[in-house]
């Protein structure tokens, strides 16, 4: 039996182990509920999120839409396994893949790529621009 030590110096051997980790996390995909079943869409291709009361609808990189009978807090429940989205308003949740830009003001608003401007809330404006600083 060979015994194997892992040391300080085996980080180099893991950060490959890692990559794989982040990588499958940006491609899973997430199970949504339709009338007819459940649509897998992949995780890295979701845009935003928006709240409609207890429905949320999602929207896709290939401007596709879906409307979802859970609501906002479910759909991010689900999303915090698998990647990274931020929580920017009570009805907006965004991939910051596909942010485009952030404008200042009181609480400002984001651009995402196609051009749809999402508020930011000014409770939530700290830990977006934290969130957003750390990528």
């Amino acid at each position: 039996m060979k015994v194997v030590q892992i040391t300080n110096n085996s980080e180099p051997l893991l950060r490959p182990l890692q990559k794989e980790q982040e990588q499958q996390k940006r491609f899973c995909k997430i199970a949504l509920p339709s009338l007819e079943g459940f649509v897998f869409k992949r995780v890295d291709q979701i845009v935003y999120l928006e709240a409609q009361g207890n429905y949320t609808q999602l929207q896709f990189a290939d401007k596709s839409a879906l409307l979802v009978c859970k609501t906002l807090l479910e759909i991010e429940k689900l999303l915090e396994q698998s990647a990274s989205f931020i929580r920017v308003h009570r009805s907006f949740v965004i991939n910051p893949g596909y942010l485009d830009r952030y404008i200042k003001g009181k609480g400002g608003y984001v651009v995402m790529e196609g051009g749809k401007s999402i508020p930011v809330s000014d409770t939530r404006k700290a830990a977006f621009l934290d969130a957003i600083l750390c990528l």
